[in-house]
């Protein structure tokens, strides 16, 4: 049941990401109706996201007892930003027309759109996996830690 929760919570946390990252900018650039066409997507994606590759690397985590925030963490960014890096590596060969020669300035023009996308895409990916981590587990969580009495 915390799982489904998870499922349908954890997507929610690329709004403050977003809001973080683009907000400034889209209320310069045509106010809300901007942002919202940033975060519109961005909620349509991670949906599905979440379900076809969060859950069984939850599942993974879980069964490799690899449970801290910090594996969450890296798993998140790993899930954000490894398709992007795919999508800027083919879209550096189809620019350079596979020609070695021109691999070069196509690296040059897409590097910076490809970083953007890397970083937004992996900050939204570990702020999803720490919310899913924190819905899911929250009952082991919340136990207090065992300390000695001084």
């Amino acid at each position: 049941m915390r799982t489904l929760a998870a499922i349908a919570v954890a997507p929610l946390a690329v709004l403050p990401v977003l809001a973080v990252v683009f907000g400034p900018w889209a209320i310069t650039h045509g106010g809300v109706k901007t942002w919202l066409g940033i975060a519109w997507p961005a909620l349509v994606v991670a949906y599905p996201m979440v379900a076809l590759f969060g859950v069984p690397m939850h599942l993974a985590l879980v069964r490799a007892r690899c449970t801290r925030a910090r594996d969450y963490a890296i798993t998140g960014a790993l899930l954000g930003a490894v398709p992007v890096i795919g999508y800027v590596i083919v879209a550096v060969a189809f620019e350079a027309k596979f020609a070695v020669s021109a691999m070069g300035t196509a690296v040059v023009r897409n590097l910076t759109w490809g970083t953007i996308g890397v970083l937004v895409f992996g900050l939204c990916s570990v702020a999803i996996a720490l919310t899913f981590r924190t819905v899911v587990l929250r009952p082991q969580m919340a136990r207090p830690p065992d300390y000695p009495m001084a």
